[in-house]
């Protein structure tokens, strides 16, 4: 789903990449499933813009969830 929405979104990817010097390879799924150590985190903010900048629908990330 990350991969997604930085496939996409312009305006997160660089905000990724500039403000945290994360790319979009960064997040794999060792990465993202390692949430304290990992990405996950940052993971869950690109999500959210996701959302917002209509990448990503609500039932998407509702499968996340369950």
């Amino acid at each position: 789903m990350v991969q997604k929405v930085l496939r996409f979104s312009d305006r997160v990817r660089e905000w990724l990449t500039g403000e945290h010097g994360v790319y979009f390879d960064d997040f794999d799924e060792e990465n993202v499933k390692d949430y304290d150590r990992g990405l996950a985190k940052l993971a869950d903010l690109v999500i959210e813009e996701g959302l917002k900048d209509n990448i990503l629908d609500e039932e998407d990330v509702d499968l996340l969830r369950e």
